[in-house]
């Protein structure tokens, strides 16, 4: 027998917390004159106790909750660059953590293997994809030479995340697993070479 904790007290604790967070941000950022940042930051607190209360609901349950979570540590993040007039550099943010949060739904993969096969290919690029935030951060800062089409470097990566999952397709023992792997392995390819192309220059822009 599991012992888990009743759903009020799981609510008490989060919104406890994500009140502290909101508190927090009024001391740091309460003079930039942003105070109706709150309007997001509290309606933001209260979506993420939903989304854990129902977490906690079972797993019946666990997705729905998860969605509630996710948007709302997205909302939080939206309030906390407003009212700390962060938005100009942190709206990468606002990329990598939609993206995290579909990469996160691997979790819930279904259970066919076409379905899986799709839905993984949608969390990796959605993974992959959650790595431009933090590139948009670095190539503010300068740190190195970037190549001139290093998004290029996305189409590459994109395409071989589709194409393994075709791959994987092929060892499961159903009838139309060739047409199916053949359906995400041509495009992949294709992406790939076009990728490669335009990293080359050879296909100019």
């Amino acid at each position: 027998m599991t012992n888990t904790l009743p759903a009020r007290y799981v609510a008490a604790l989060t919104l406890g917390v994500g009140l502290a967070v909101v508190l927090a941000l009024n001391l740091v950022w309460g003079d930039t004159g942003r105070s109706w940042a709150n309007a997001i930051l509290l309606p933001a607190a209260l979506i993420i106790t939903a989304g854990t209360v129902v977490m906690t609901r079972g797993r019946a349950y666990q997705f729905l909750g998860y969605l509630l979570l996710c948007a709302g540590l997205i909302v939080l993040t939206v309030g906390a660059l407003l009212i700390g007039k962060h938005m100009t550099w942190g709206w990468p943010l606002l990329v990598t953590l939609p993206c995290l949060a579909v990469a996160g739904t691997f979790l819930w993969a279904p259970a066919h293997p076409v379905a899986r096969a799709l839905h993984r290919t949608v969390t990796g690029g959605a993974l992959l994809g959650a790595t431009v935030g933090p590139v948009f951060f670095l190539r503010r800062a300068d740190l190195f030479a970037w190549p001139a089409h290093w998004w290029a470097l996305y189409m590459i990566a994109a395409g071989a995340v589709v194409l393994g999952n075709a791959l994987e397709l092929t060892r499961h023992r159903i009838t139309y697993r060739l047409q199916g792997a053949t359906l995400l392995a041509g495009p992949a390819l294709v992406t790939m070479l076009l990728g490669y192309r335009f990293l080359t220059g050879a296909l100019p822009l």
